[in-house]
C-alpha cells in the first residue's frame, strides 16, 4: 500500500451556542470553566478561546421540541445553517444525508461517509444509511460544537472539515427516577418516551433504560414515518482506580421520503407545497416506491483507570451495524425507474487515551483505529421498472462491486498551558486514511438476487469501471490557541488550524453517465487517481466582554480550501460530476450576543456573514475552463441572523424564536436564485413539582407560526437526477409535551 506524507496544521476554537434560559439564576461562573448551556434535557456547551461562562434554561426543548434531531437543537449558533423539510426530524433528508453547513461549508455531502456528530468522542454515526439520528436527545447530557477548527483530540474520524458535534450520554442517575413524556403534533404526530433509572445499587453499579416510540404523517402526499429507540447503559466502579461503562442502542426506522423538484418545479412554491408522490402503484411516481427501512446498532464502552491523582487511562471500543435499503423513484438514460439500495454495513474501533498533568500543563495523548465498510460508496444498486398492475419488475442490476473497507488510523497528543492571564493550547495529530478499493462487476444475466447471491456467481470483473488499489492520504495537523485574559470580563483569543474531508461520491456518477465516459475514454481509475483530500486552513481572532447582565462575543475568521470539490456539468464529455481540483476561501463575522434586562427575561441574539466561494476557475476532465471563480458556493447563505427570548413569569415561560437566512443558490454558476427567509417560532411551557412528581412540564410548540413558504433543503449532488434538487420547508405545525419526573 503506497502511502504519502505531508505537513501540515491544525488548530482549535471551540464555538458558543449562548441562548436564553427558562431556569433560575445561578452564581457567577468564573472564566476558568466550560461554557454550558444546561438544561433538564441537554446542555449545550462550547468553547470560545477557552473563555467561559454558564447560562441555563431548556433551549434544546424550546428548539427541537422532538428531541430526535441534534441540528435543530444547536441551529441558533452563528454561521450554522440547518435546513428541514420535516419538521420533527423524521424525515429530513436529502441525498441520503442531513442539509447542515458550518460557516458555509456542506461537512456532510453525500460523497462522505461520516456525519458531522461523534458520541463521547467516537464516530459511532454514519451515511448514507440510518445513523445519523439513532439517538434520542433526552439521554444525551452535553452537546460540545467544535466550528472551524479544533484541538487535536476532537473531530476524530473519516472527516471533520468545517467542525464537529459531539455528543454526551446522559448517564445512570444516583437515584432512582422515572420520566415519562407523551407529545402530541398536526399530522397525526405522536411520541412517547419512558426512562427508568436504577439508582445506585450493590458495589456502586447503576443503570438505565429508555424507550421511544415516534411517528407522524407527511404534512403533504401520502405516507408516514416511524421510528423506535432503545437505549440501556450501565456503569460500575469496581474501586476508586477504575470504572466501566458500557452502552447499547438500537433504532429502527420506516419512513416515507418528500417529493424532490427542480428549479423550474420550485419557482411556483405553492403548488410545491401542495404536490408530492401520488397514490397509483401503476405509476413511477407512486409514493410507496419512495421509502427508506434501516435498523441500527450501537455498542461502545469506556474502561478508566486512574494512575494517580491528575493522570487516567480511558479506553473506549465501539462497534456500529446498519442495515436497511432505499428505494427511489430516478432517471436513467432509458426513462424512469425504480432503485433499490440494499444497505448492510458496520464500523468498529478502538479509541485509547491517556490524560496526565505535568506541572503547569495538561496533556492528552490517544490513538484510535477506526474501519468502516462501505457504502459509501455503493456496492450494490438495482434496478425496477413499474407494471401496469402495480408490481415491480426487474430490469438489471445498475451497480455491483465489492465489499470494502475505509480505514483510519490517529495518533494525537495535545497539550493546554496556563500562565498566569496567558493560556497556550497545542497539539499534534497525525492522520492515515486509506480509501477501499472498488472492483465493478459484469452483472450480464445475473437475475434479482440477494448481494451475497450475486457475488457468489463469480462475476467477471469490469475493469474500466474499477478502482483496484486502494488509495492513501497522510498527513500532520498540528493546533495552536493562544488566550489573553484581560481581568475579569474580557478576553482575547488568536487560533490557526487545519480540517479535512475526502468525497468518493465520483464512483455513482461515473456508473449513471458510463457510456458518456466511455465514449471520451475516461475510465473510473482515470477520475479515482484524481481524488484528492480536502484540506481547510483556518484562522480567528475573537473576543469576549461581560457585564453583569449582558455579554457580547465577535469573531473574524479566514479559511483556505485546498482541493475544495463541486458538482459541475462537463461539456466536454456531457457529464455531471463532482471535480476537486481547485482552491477556495471562507471569510466572515460572526457576533453573538445576550443580554438579561429584567429578572426573569433573557434574550440572545447572533449574527453571521459568512462569504465562501472558489479562487480561481475549474478546469474539467475534458479540459475547459468553467467559470467559477468568486461565486458563492451552492446552499450556502451570505448571511444569518438569529434571535430567541425567554419570559419566565412564575411557572410561565414565554420563548419567540426568530431565524433569518438570506439568499441562496442551487448552483455554482448562481444560475439558479433560492430567496432568503424569515421564521418565527413561539414555546409556551409551564412548569412545576406536583405532589408525587418531582416535576411536571407542559409544554406547546408552535413552528413557522406565519405558515411562511420557502424553498429549504438543497441537493447539488443529487444521485437520482444527476442534477440540482429542492424541498419546500416545514409549514405551520404544533406540538404539545407534557413530561412527568417520578
Amino acid at each position: 500500500m503506497e502511502k504519502r506524507c505531508k505537513k501540515a496544521v491544525r488548530l482549535t476554537t471551540l464555538l458558543v451556542l449562548l441562548a436564553a434560559g427558562t431556569a433560575h439564576a445561578e452564581e457567577k461562573i468564573p472564566d476558568t470553566a466550560w461554557k454550558n448551556y444546561t438544561t433538564e434535557e441537554i446542555t449545550v456547551s462550547g468553547k470560545k478561546g477557552d473563555i467561559l461562562q454558564r447560562v441555563t434554561g431548556k433551549e434544546s426543548q424550546v428548539l427541537n421540541p422532538s428531541q430526535m434531531s441534534v441540528y435543530k437543537a444547536i441551529n441558533l449558533m452563528p454561521s450554522l445553517s440547518q435546513q428541514s423539510v420535516d419538521p420533527y426530524g423524521l424525515a429530513d433528508i436529502v441525498n441520503y444525508h442531513e442539509s447542515f453547513r458550518f460557516r458555509g461549508v456542506e461537512a456532510t455531502a453525500g460523497g462522505v461517509p461520516a456525519t458531522t456528530a461523534n458520541v463521547e468522542s467516537l464516530p459511532v454515526t454514519g451515511r448514507p444509511g440510518g445513523g445519523a439520528t439513532i439517538y434520542d436527545l433526552e439521554n444525551i447530557s452535553d452537546i460540545d460544537i467544535y466550528t472551524g477548527v479544533m484541538p487535536a483530540y476532537a473531530g476524530l474520524g473519516l472527516a471533520d472539515v468545517g467542525g464537529k458535534i459531539d455528543m454526551k450520554i446522559r448517564r445512570p442517575e444516583d437515584r432512582f427516577g422515572v420520566r415519562l413524556k407523551q407529545s402530541i403534533g398536526s399530522n397525526d404526530f405522536s411520541r412517547t418516551y419512558l426512562r427508568a433509572d436504577t439508582g445506585t445499587l450493590a458495589g456502586s453499579t447503576k443503570g438505565f433504560l429508555s424507550f421511544s416510540e415516534s411517528s407522524a404523517d407527511k404534512w403533504k402526499g401520502e405516507g408516514n414515518s416511524e421510528r423506535k429507540n432503545l437505549m440501556a447503559g450501565i456503569t460500575s466502579e469496581f474501586s476508586d482506580n477504575v470504572k466501566l461503562e458500557t452502552f447499547l442502542t438500537w433504532s429502527k426506522g420506516d419512513i416515507h421520503t418528500y417529493k424532490p423538484f427542480t428549479y423550474t418545479e420550485i419557482g411556483d412554491l405553492d403548488h410545491a407545497y401542495e404536490t408530492d408522490y401520488g397514490t397509483e402503484p401503476g405509476s413511477y411516481d407512486y409514493y410507496g416506491w419512495n421509502r427508506n427501512e434501516f435498523e441500527d446498532w450501537m455498542f461502545m464502552a469506556n474502561l478508566e483507570i486512574k494512575t494517580g491523582e491528575r493522570s487516567k487511562i480511558n479506553v473506549k471500543p465501539y462497534y456500529w451495524s446498519d442495515k436497511g435499503y432505499y428505494l427511489e423513484t430516478i432517471s436513467t438514460p432509458n426513462g424512469q425507474r425504480i432503485r433499490r439500495w440494499d444497505i448492510d454495513h458496520d464500523l468498529k474501533g478502538v479509541l485509547g487515551e491517556y490524560k496526565t498533568r505535568v506541572g503547569d500543563v495538561d496533556l492528552d495523548l490517544g490513538y484510535i483505529y477506526h474501519t468502516q465498510k462501505r457504502p459509501g460508496p455503493p456496492t450494490s444498486w438495482k434496478n425496477y421498472t413499474v407494471t401496469a398492475s402495480g408490481d415491480l419488475k426487474f430490469a438489471g442490476w445498475s451497480i455491483l462491486s465489492n465489499s470494502s473497507s475505509h480505514e483510519l488510523q490517529t495518533p494525537f497528543i495535545d497539550a493546554v498551558w496556563h500562565a498566569g492571564d496567558y493560556q497556550l493550547e497545542a497539539g499534534l495529530k497525525y492522520v492515515c486514511y486509506t480509501l477501499p478499493s472498488i472492483i465493478t462487476y459484469m452483472t450480464a444475466g445475473i437475475g434479482d438476487v440477494s448481494y451475497d447471491g450475486a457475488l457468489a456467481l463469480d462475476p467477471a470483473i469490469d475493469a474500466e469501471a474499477s478502482a483496484l488499489d486502494t488509495k492513501s492520504f497522510n498527513r500532520l495537523f498540528p493546533n495552536l490557541t493562544l488566550t489573553r485574559f484581560l481581568g475579569d470580563n474580557a478576553s482575547i483569543h488568536a487560533s490557526y488550524g487545519e480540517n479535512y474531508v475526502t468525497h468518493v461520491d465520483i464512483y455513482p456518477y461515473y456508473i449513471s453517465q458510463r457510456k458518456q465516459f466511455h465514449d471520451k475514454g475516461v475510465t473510473f481509475q482515470d477520475l479515482w487517481d484524481k481524488r484528492r483530500m480536502e484540506i481547510s486552513k483556518n484562522m480567528e481572532i475573537g473576543m469576549r466582554f461581560t457585564g453583569n447582565n449582558w455579554s457580547i462575543e465577535p469573531t473574524v475568521y479566514y479559511s483556505r480550501h485546498e482541493n475544495k470539490q463541486a458538482v459541475l456539468y462537463d461539456a466536454d464529455i456531457d457529464a455531471c460530476y463532482p471535480i476537486n481540483n481547485a482552491d477556495a476561501e471562507g471569510y466572515g463575522i460572526e457576533l453573538e450576543a445576550e443580554y438579561k434586562p429584567l429578572e426573569g427575561l433573557k434574550c440572545y441574539g447572533s449574527f453571521s456573514w459568512n462569504r465562501f466561494s472558489f479562487t480561481q476557475d475549474i478546469y474539467s476532465e475534458g479540459g475547459s475552463l468553467i467559470d467559477v471563480k468568486e461565486a458563492q458556493v451552492p446552499d450556502a447563505p451570505e448571511f444569518l441572523a438569529k434571535a430567541m427570548a425567554s419570559w419566565k413569569i412564575g411557572d410561565f415561560t414565554i420563548s419567540p424564536v426568530m431565524r433569518y437566512s438570506s439568499t441562496r443558490y442551487g448552483d455554482v454558476l448562481h444560475k439558479e436564485k433560492i430567496d432568503g427567509t424569515t421564521l418565527f417560532d413561539l414555546d409556551l411551557t409551564w412548569s412545576r413539582a406536583m405532589p408525587g412528581f418531582k416535576q411536571v412540564d407542559c409544554s406547546l410548540s408552535l413552528l413557522n407560526i406565519f405558515d411562511e413558504h420557502y424553498v429549504s433543503m438543497i441537493s447539488t449532488s443529487d444521485y437520482k437526477t444527476l442534477k440540482t434538487s429542492y424541498l419546500p420547508g416545514a409549514p405551520f405545525t404544533v406540538m404539545a409535551t407534557v413530561a412527568l419526573h417520578y
